[in-house]
C-alpha cells in the first residue's frame, strides 16, 4: 500500500511523491534502534513538507507519524494530513494519533463506532479493494495445476489462530502456502503444507487450480471489517470460504458471491457441499469478480476518498 495509491493518483493527475518510513529497513524493526530511526523519519518529514508544502499528506497506517509533527506541519504549511488505516486501529495505533488527522479512514466499523461514541468526527469508513492489474483469473498450464492444485486452498503465513484451524481440517483435501508452516510441530499440519510464500503469477495459479478458496479472518483483529484478501480472491475469480462478518455481507451476496461460515461445523458442509458440486463453486468465483471489478477495485475507493476530503477539508 502506498505505492498502488500513489500510481492511482497520478493516473487521476495529481501530482504526487512518496515518502517511504519503513518498507524493508532493518533500524524500524530492530528495537533498540527503533525509536531513534522514528525520530529521523519524523524530522526529514517536516523537511520535506517545508521542501513541497503539499495540500494532502496521505498517510498509509504510519505508526511513527506523531500527533506534534502533524500539527506543526499543518499550522505552518497548511498541509492536511489523511490517513487510510488498513488494519483494527483500536489495537495498533495509540488514540490521540487517530485524532490528530483531518480525516481518519478505517475498514473496521466496530472500531469507527467506538471511537465515535467518545466523539471523534474525523472517522469514514473505507474497505478494503482489489487491484485488477495484479488480482485477475489466469490460466494454469498443465504442470502448474500440478503443482498449485487442491480442492481446498488456504494461502497465507502461518500463525497460531491458523495453524489451529488447519489442524481442525487435516482429513480434507486441503493444500497451504505461506511463510513459517515448515516450522508446524503437528505432523497432521505438515501433511497439509504445499510450499512456502507465493506472489504475483503463482499466487493467482493457487486460486485458479483450486475448487474452494479459505479465507479466515484474523479472529482478534477484523471484528466486522473484511481484509484484503476478500477483495484478492474475488478479482481473481475464486469461490471463497470466509468466515462471517458483517461488512461481508454488504460487500458480497452470501451464497452467490461469497460463502460464508459461523462455525467449524458449517464450514465443514459448505466445503464437503461445494467440493462436490465444483460447476456451482466457479459461478460464484464468476460472480464475486463482477462484483469486485464493479464497486471494489483501488480506483473506487480513491474516488471516494477524495470526495470525502474534499467535503471535509473544504468546511
Amino acid at each position: 500500500m502506498g505505492v498502488d495509491f500513489g500510481d492511482e493518483l497520478r493516473e487521476l493527475g495529481h501530482e504526487v511523491r512518496l515518502f517511504s518510513y519503513r518498507r524493508d529497513n532493518p533500524l524500524y524493526k530492530n528495537t533498540p534502534t527503533k525509536a531513534a530511526y522514528q525520530r529521523l523519519i519524523l524530522r526529514r518529514l517536516e523537511r520535506v513538507c517545508a521542501d513541497w508544502r503539499p495540500e494532502i499528506a496521505l498517510v498509509i497506517k504510519g505508526g511513527p507519524i506523531s500527533p506534534g509533527v502533524i500539527a506543526r506541519v499543518r499550522a505552518r504549511h497548511g498541509t492536511r494530513f489523511v490517513n487510510v488505516f488498513p488494519d483494527n486501529p483500536l489495537w495498533m495505533i495509540p488514540f490521540e494519533c487517530i485524532e490528530a488527522y483531518d480525516v481518519f479512514f478505517t475498514k473496521e466499523r466496530y472500531a469507527m463506532r467506538s471511537l465515535q461514541s467518545v466523539g471523534l468526527r474525523n472517522l469514514h469508513y473505507l474497505p478494503m479493494y482489489c487491484v485488477p492489474t495484479l488480482h485477475h483469473p489466469v490460466t494454469p498450464t498443465d504442470e502448474e495445476r500440478q503443482r498449485f492444485g487442491a480442492g481446498v486452498s488456504l494461502v497465507g503465513n502461518r500463525y497460531d489462530y491458523r495453524e489451529r484451524l488447519v489442524r481442525e481440517l487435516a482429513d480434507r483435501p486441503l493444500r497451504v502456502w505461506g511463510g513459517g508452516w515448515r516450522g508446524a510441530t503437528d505432523p497432521a499440519v505438515r501433511r497439509v503444507v504445499a510450499g512456502g510464500a507465493v506472489f504475483g503469477h503463482d499466487k493467482l495459479c493457487v486460486y485458479a487450480s483450486s475448487t474452494l478458496s479459505l479465507n479466515p479472518h484474523h479472529p482478534m483483529n477484523d471484528i466486522v471489517g473484511v481484509n484484503t484478501r476478500a477483495f484478492e480472491l474475488a478479482a481473481a475469480g475464486a469461490c471463497q470460504v470466509a468466515d462471517f462478518k458483517e461488512d461481508l455481507t454488504t460487500l458480497f451476496k452470501p451464497g452467490e458471491e461469497v460463502l460464508l461460515y459461523r462455525d467449524l461445523a458449517e464450514m465443514g458442509r459448505l466445503l464437503d457441499t461445494y467440493l462436490a458440486r465444483p460447476d456451482e463453486a466457479r459461478a460464484i468465483g464468476a460472480n464475486a469478480r463482477r462484483r469486485a471489478l464493479a464497486e471494489h477495485t483501488l480506483r473506487h475507493r480513491v474516488d471516494e476518498m477524495l470526495a470525502v476530503i474534499q467535503a471535509r477539508c473544504a468546511r
